[in-house]
C-alpha cells in the first residue's frame, strides 16, 4: 500500500470526491484515509477525526465556501497545517474546488486549482504530491470510467482497448466495487480456464452458479441453461481476452462463442466487458461468431510512454 491521504472536504463536494477525488488516488495506490470508511456511528467524531488524521502521510484539503465555513473542516485544516506551517514538507495539499477566499497561509504557488476537474495539468500536480501514478491523465482515466459505466447499464458489451500501462485492472475493479457489484471477473490468464470446460466453470462462478460443469459438449448446454434462466442479464468482465489465442482447447471452438454470442444478441441475457491490449475484432479469425456483435462499444484506454 503507498501513502497514507487523508481527505478534509466539505460534504457539499461530497459528489466530486467520492465519484473523482478518491478513485483516482485509489487506483493510484494510495491509502485513502476518509470519513465515510473510516468513522464509526456511536464514537465522538472529533476524537476518531483527530485518530484518523493522525495516521496520514499526507493531507488533502478541498476548498469551497461550505469547507471554509464548516467547524469540522476548519479543525482539520488547522491540524493539518499545524505540522508543516511553512509548507516545506509538501504533505499538505490544498485543492481549490470551488471559488473561495483562501487562508492567507496558503498562498497562490501553494494550491492545487481544480474548479476545472478536466485540467490535466492540476491533476497531475496532485496526484504527483500524493505519491500515486495511473499511469494515464486523470481525466481520461475517469472518462473511460464514464462511458464503461454508461454503456453498461444500458445493456450494452464493452471491449475496454488498453495501450500501454494505465492502471486498467484498478478501473475494472473500482467499476465493479462502485457501479456494479455483481460484475463477475474472469482472467484469461489464469490456468482454471485452460480448457472449455474450465472456461465455463469460472464463467458460470463469476455469475454466482456454482454447480458441476458436465464435459463437452453437455458443458454448453449448462451454460446456456443457467444464464439464459436468470432473472436479469448477467455481467461479466472477461480480463486478458487475448490469451484466448494461446488457449488450443477453445480458440477455435465455434461452438463456445456461438453460444456466447446467443447469449449476448439474442437472449440479452449477457453483457461482457472485454479486456484486451487490441481491438479483439482483430485477432479473432475470419467469420468468428463473436465478430458479429456489431452493437460492441469501445473504449480505449492509452497510457502514458
Amino acid at each position: 500500500m503507498g501513502k497514507k491521504v487523508f481527505i478534509s472536504y466539505s460534504h457539499q463536494q461530497d459528489a466530486w470526491v467520492w465519484d473523482n477525488l478518491v478513485p483516482c488516488l485509489k487506483a493510484g495506490g494510495a491509502d485513502v484515509l476518509i470519513d465515510r470508511e473510516r468513522f464509526e456511528a456511536g464514537r465522538d467524531l472529533f476524537q476518531q477525526m483527530d485518530s484518523t488524521q493522525d495516521q496520514a502521510d499526507s493531507h488533502v484539503l478541498v476548498f469551497s465556501p461550505e469547507y471554509l465555513a464548516s467547524k469540522s473542516c476548519q479543525h482539520e485544516m488547522k491540524r493539518a497545517i499545524k505540522r508543516d506551517p511553512k509548507f516545506m514538507k509538501g504533505n499538505v495539499i490544498p485543492v481549490l474546488r470551488i471559488d473561495c477566499t483562501l487562508p492567507g497561509v496558503i498562498k497562490r504557488s501553494l494550491y492545487v486549482d481544480l474548479r476545472n476537474d478536466k485540467d490535466t495539468a492540476q491533476w497531475d500536480k496532485l496526484l504527483s504530491k500524493c505519491g500515486v501514478n495511473l499511469g494515464i491523465s486523470a481525466p481520461d482515466w475517469l472518462a473511460a470510467r464514464n462511458a464503461i459505466v454508461r454503456y453498461l447499464s444500458r445493456g450494452e458489451s464493452v471491449n475496454l482497448v488498453v495501450f500501454k500501462k494505465p492502471k486498467w485492472l484498478e478501473l475494472v475493479k473500482h467499476i465493479q466495487n462502485d457501479y456494479f457489484p455483481d460484475l463477475g471477473l474472469v482472467d484469461l490468464n489464469d490456468g482454471a480456464t485452460d480448457s472449455r470446460r474450465g472456461l465455463i466453470t469460472e464463467i458460470l462462478k463469476a455469475c454466482g452458479a456454482t454447480t458441476q460443469v458436465p464435459p463437452k459438449p453437455d458443458d454448453l448446454v449448462t451454460l446456456s441453461r443457467l444464464i439464459s434462466n436468470r432473472p436479469n442479464a448477467a455481467r461479466l468482465a472477461l480480463l486478458r481476452f487475448d490469451m484466448v489465442a494461446q488457449h488450443e482447447d477453445y480458440k477455435n471452438d465455434v461452438a463456445l462463442f456461438a453460444a456466447l454470442r446467443d447469449l449476448i444478441t439474442e437472449k440479452r441475457k449477457l453483457i461482457l466487458l472485454i479486456h484486451s491490449r487490441l481491438p479483439f475484432i482483430e485477432f479473432l479469425p475470419k467469420d468468428h461468431p463473436l465478430s458479429s456483435i456489431t452493437d460492441l462499444k469501445t473504449v480505449e484506454l492509452h497510457g502514458r510512454p
